[in-house]
């Protein structure tokens, strides 16, 4: 899945669904959620509030996802909270 534009509060209602479907539909079709975030252009502490969801709702479900690519927008976003990016790249492989 390729995630593009602008991550922020004000969408988050409406991507928090999508990943959520997203993440099903490809583990009822056997395979891993492929997220490709290299076009998020902007990206806020609600956004990553949903990646971080979507990590915990894949483990509990024991589902699993990766990310291919990061936006700078996300790695700043991250980085500005302290969080590291490596966590961000590793964050869904084997349902974690």
């Amino acid at each position: 899945m390729t995630l593009a534009g602008e991550w922020n509060i004000a969408n988050a209602e409406e991507l928090r669904k999508l990943l959520a479907e997203s993440l099903i539909a490809d583990s009822d079709a056997g395979g891993d959620l492929v997220l490709d975030l290299a076009g998020v252009q902007a990206c806020d502490t609600a956004a990553l509030q949903l990646f971080y969801s979507l990590r915990r709702t894949a483990a509990e479900r024991g589902l699993r996802w990766r990310v291919a690519a990061l936006s700078n927008a996300i790695t700043e976003t991250a980085s500005a909270l302290g969080l590291p990016v490596q966590e961000l790249m590793e964050a869904g492989r084997d349902g974690l």
